[in-house]
């Protein structure tokens, strides 16, 4: 045969006829024309077209003639153009002619051509180099596996011909992805798990192996094609098939009783591929049927045998089925294994029903169980694939791949009710895929994955396993798309001990974790999965494990998401931890979590960070509607947020309880909380910066608890229930630059011993009763602020040891008094203006009540610029009291006392000075000027006036008059005398300007301005 001469061209065979191809001549092929036109066809067999390839060079051909029932085609090897159908022939001579010799035949005419490929000396080495391997790979045709690709390694019958060395792809690499850093940019809004590849990953590694009509074809297009010398022309339809096909049947009336007793039989060691088929009944197998050359085998229930019908049974307990051989492709369908071994002991639990070593095994609706041991077990270079197969109640796991081997599961298998396992990878190259298929009922887990062996699944069911998938050890990986694991006892997906995990459009529901990473370099990434309904946890890292979940949601759990441990981290983005039992987001023992544009809503806690070092990052995130608390820290733990919403919480927006427990707040809302927009308690610290605490039912701010702190800048704290800013029990809040507005009772509140406000630049403004107040020993400092618009007060201070500081204030507008001081409360003021307020300016009442001014004006307020009654003391230096409607100063009651220094009580609406009911007013280097009745007026018997040095002049009917009893005693001021007069009827002569009768120094005299001076 002259192999050169075929063309690569493309062109049909008659065509090639009438062409010069280069190496070969045209009367090399018109010879080869007459020849095909002058041959009969073999007796009895009729041949099957069939393509071997589909390369571009294709063209098909008149199914008309003999000639053309092979469409002739064209495979490219490395620069080289061969025609396969003079290589088939050359190659299939071979093996014929052995098989002609061993019957007698003469080989002399045979033309053998060997080539120049290496170990082919012209002769076969065993009857192996019959059989046609495929050698395909995962990235084959999955549909057509006769079909030639650039992914496929074809060597026809072990040589290679023409000295030309076939293209080998290497098998893609199944092992984890080598970066699962995929948090670099959390602002991107995508996803970094590329998925779009991974079903690829499914296409099997092995091709259907019933190649008897393609072997037929190869036969009958090379006999169409030899000359009148070949041997192959005397062969007839029987002969062929006896040598490319061998059918065997085993039943108990039949030659073979059993598939060990087939299998090893000349027949069927001889042929090309063997098919046997198994009558219905139950075969019980003494022995392992063993594949351990290179054949193409297809084991089969019997045609038209009912489903279940054909049993392989062991006896032994040796495995019912072995694979052992590098290059065998066995196909096994409609058959039922079962592998029994009884009594079962822990010695014999990984006995092997079925086990595959080398070569490939294809699984087709078959049932395989083994209650001592594993179904199917799948090692080194051995790859199985199961398609719509049961394997079911086995004493250790379903379907094993362990020392590199590969196991596919596909297309509605079943893993049922294994005593351990469903599906298990083992270690380093070993990898199952699992592909629309279910793993459920199995006693601990659905698929286990170890000590680096790698297990993907796609649109798979994971159900009722006490774990449905777990990956443990360095560089084991799981990677799932569209499964659903489901009511398992346990965890849904677990990864521990540095596995790492991948899942996309996954759901997990009704376990009791629904995901779980532990220990320092575990990580799983999670895109677009659901969470719900899970006992305990939705998703939780411990121990040090990682977990990144992107657009996830968590619902229906005690718990969404857990971090627990140092080290370990919680990654969300655009997730949703809403309506769990107790917490959206729970971070503890020293966890971390960071959410971006997440959801916690409608849980008992939406955010709670528990224990030192526990931290929890929110950016852009929503913990709203919670029915306690949106956001908790406590027992030490942090929380920072930034532009988060923590709204119409049913209790609390912000809680931050006990020591180190802090509370970081960005351009952060808590609106329409049932209670608090933010509370520190127990030791713990809020800070909040640009935040708006608005319409919370009782606080916008609560800081409560000996060391707690807050700290405002830039807030709003307004149209709350209560306070704006309330601190009691001695907690302390620092508030700047910030406003608290219309809130129903008061702005800023400090209230019992310890509490303390300072504000810096704020706003108190429009509060239903109270703009800044110190109740019951509470202290404020105030510092260029505004009260102002106030139903009752601006600022004051309410009972004993309660007090109230002013720096460059004003106390505006408001609807009684200015500043108050009541029932023990002191007020200070330095530099500050009270004005416009609708009653009292500045007010001291009750024992032991006192206000401090200095440097300050009371002006336009609706009676009285400073006033003292119910033994209320006041004291002020180079004050202004102006312009006020009644009185510039006026003390009442007997106790009260004011005591004045340099002071302006001028421009008054009635009095610059009026004291009644025994009130007491000391006063030096003061002004009472032009007020519109009298300067000084003095009321009822025991009312006193001292003045030093003071002038009451242009004032409107008097400067100064005493009346039923007062006193008024003036001292070294000259004085108009037509000014200066008593009152009558009242029985008092006023003194003359030297009289001695009144001495502002004597001592153990409260009030002198000695002690004024020095007090201010």
């Amino acid at each position: 045969m002259n192999r050169g001469s075929a063309s690569s061209s493309g062109m049909s065979p008659k065509e090639n006829d009438t062409q010069d191809t280069g190496s070969g001549s045209s009367s090399g092929s018109s010879a080869n024309k007459r020849r095909r036109t002058e041959e009969p066809a073999i007796v009895g067999f009729t041949a099957t077209s069939t393509s071997l390839s589909t390369t571009p060079a294709q063209e098909h051909h008149n199914p008309g003639s003999e000639e053309d029932n092979i469409s002739e085609s064209t495979v490219a090897y490395q620069g080289n153009s061969v025609n396969p159908m003079a290589a088939e022939v050359d190659a299939l001579s071979v093996p014929l002619g052995r098989a002609l010799s061993d019957a007698g035949n003469d080989l002399t005419g045979l033309n053998v051509s060997s080539g120049d490929s290496p170990g082919w000396d012209g002769e076969p080495d065993s009857e192996k180099d019959m059989i046609l391997h495929d050698g395909s790979s995962a990235g084959g045709d999955y549909n057509d596996p006769c079909r030639l690709t650039e992914c496929r390694t074809y060597r026809y019958f072990g040589a290679s011909f023409l000295g030309v060395t076939p293209v080998v792809t290497e098998e893609p690499n199944h092992g984890p992805a080598s970066d699962l850093d995929v948090i670099k940019h959390l602002d991107d809004g995508e996803s970094p798990m590329q998925f779009g590849t991974v079903r690829t990953d499914i296409r099997s590694s092995i091709s259907d192996v019933d190649d008897y009509d393609r072997m037929i074809a190869f036969a009958m297009g090379s006999h169409a094609r030899l000359g009148s010398d070949s041997m192959i022309r005397i062969l007839n339809n029987n002969i062929l098939q006896s040598i490319l096909l061998c059918e065997l049947t085993v039943g108990p009336t039949m030659h073979f009783t059993s598939l060990t007793q087939a299998l090893s039989s000349g027949q069927a060691r001889c042929a090309t591929m063997v098919r046997v088929n198994l009558m219905p009944g139950v075969h019980e197998m003494e022995a392992e049927a063993e594949v351990v050359e290179d054949n193409r085998i297809i084991i089969q229930a019997t045609p038209g045998s009912k489903n279940g019908s054909v049993v392989l049974s062991s006896r032994t307990g040796r495995p019912l089925i072995r694979v052992a051989s590098k290059d065998a492709y066995v196909c096994i369908s409609g058959v039922t294994f079962e592998f029994k071994n009884s009594p079962v002991t822990p010695t014999n639990l990984k006995q092997r029903c079925i086990w595959v070593t080398e070569g490939k095994l294809l699984l087709e609706h078959c049932r395989i169980s083994s209650d001592a041991g594993i179904g199917i077990c799948v090692l080194r270079t051995g790859i199985v694939r199961c398609e719509g197969c049961e394997m079911t109640d086995c004493g250790f796991v379903g379907v094993a791949a362990a020392q590199g081997g590969r196991a596919e599961v596909l297309n509605g298998c079943r893993v049922m009710r294994n005593r351990h396992f469903g599906v298990l990878a083992t270690d380093a190259r070993s990898s199952v895929v699992i592909c629309d298929s279910e793993l459920s009922d199995n006693g601990t887990y659905g698929a286990g994955v170890g000590a680096g062996a790698v297990v993907k699944a796609f649109n798979c069911r994971v159900l009722r396993n006490q774990v449905g998938i777990v990956s443990k050890g360095s560089a084991s990986h799981v990677q799932l798309e569209g499964c659903d694991i489901s009511q398992n006892a346990r965890i849904g997906l677990g990864a521990r001990e540095g596995a790492t995990a991948e899942a996309r459009t996954c759901t997990m529901t009704r376990n009791q974790y629904g995901m779980c990473v532990s220990n320092a370099g575990s990580k799983v990434v999670l895109d677009q999965c659901n969470m719900s309904e899970n006992t305990t946890h939705g998703i939780g890292a411990s121990e040090g494990g990682e977990l990144i979940a992107f657009r996830c949601e968590m619902r229906g759990n005690q718990v969404g998401v857990v971090s627990k441990g140092e080290t370990s981290r919680v990654t969300l983005k655009f997730c949703k931890a809403n309506e769990n039992g107790r917490i959206g987001l729970g971070i503890r023992e020293g966890g971390i979590a960071i959410c971006t544009g997440c959801e916690m809503k409608r849980n008992q806690y939406g955010v709670c960070s528990l224990n030192t070092g526990a931290k929890v990052t929110l950016n852009f995130c929503d913990a709203s509607n919670n029915e306690r608390y949106g956001v908790s820290s406590s027992d030490g733990g942090a929380v920072e947020a930034v532009d988060c919403k923590l709204n119409h919480n049913q209790q609390l927006g912000i809680g931050a309880w006990h020591s180190t427990s802090t509370v970081s707040l960005l351009r952060c809302t808590a609106i329409s909380n049932g209670r608090t927009g933010i509370a520190a308690r127990v030791g713990s610290r809020i800070e909040a910066h640009f935040c708006t605490l608005r319409k919370n039912h009782q606080f916008g701010v609560y800081v409560c608890g000996e060391g707690s702190s807050v700290q405002l800048i830039n807030c709003s704290s307004s149209d709350n229930g209560l306070y704006g800013v309330g601190a009691s029990e001695g907690g302390t809040a620092e508030v700047a630059r910030s406003c608290m507005k219309r809130n129903l009772q008061a702005g800023v509140v400090a209230k019992d011993t310890g509490s303390s406000v300072n504000l810096n630049e704020c706003e108190a403004s429009e509060n239903g009763r109270i703009g800044v107040a110190a109740i019951v020993g509470g202290n404020v400092e105030a510092n260029n602020c505004i009260m102002k618009g106030n139903q009752r007060v601006g600022m004051g201070a309410w009972h004993s040891s309660s007090k109230v500081k002013l720096l460059r204030c004003e106390a505006s507008s408001n609807g009684a008094t200015g500043l108050t001081a009541i029932e023990g409360g002191k007020v200070t003021a330095i530099d500050s203006v009270i004005k416009g307020n609708v009653n009292v300016g500045v007010v001291a009442k009750d024992f032991g009540s006192m206000v401090y001014l200095r440097h300050c004006t009371s002006r336009e307020n609706g009676r009285i610029g400073v006033g003292a009654r119910g033994q209320g003391l006041v004291e002020a230096i180079e004050c202004a009291m102006v312009q006020n409607f009644q009185s510039g100063v006026a003390a009442k009651d007997r106790g009260s006392k004011i005591t004045l220094l340099k002071c302006d009580l001028s421009h008054n609406g009635r009095y610059g000075l009026s004291v009644r009911e025994g009130g007491c007013v000391e006063a030096v280097e003061c002004e009472m000027l032009r007020n519109h009745h009298m300067g000084v007026c003095v009321w009822h018997a025991g009312s006193s006036v001292s003045l030093w040095r003071c002038e009451a002049s242009m004032n409107g009917t008097h400067s100064v008059g005493a009346r039923d009893g007062s006193v008024v005693n003036v001292f070294n001021k000259s004085q108009d005398s037509a000014r200066l007069t008593a009152a009558s009827g009242s029985g008092a002569t006023p003194p003359s300007m030297d009289s001695p009768s009144f001495d502002p120094v004597k001592e153990g005299k409260e009030g002198s301005s000695d002690r004024l001076i020095d007090l201010l």
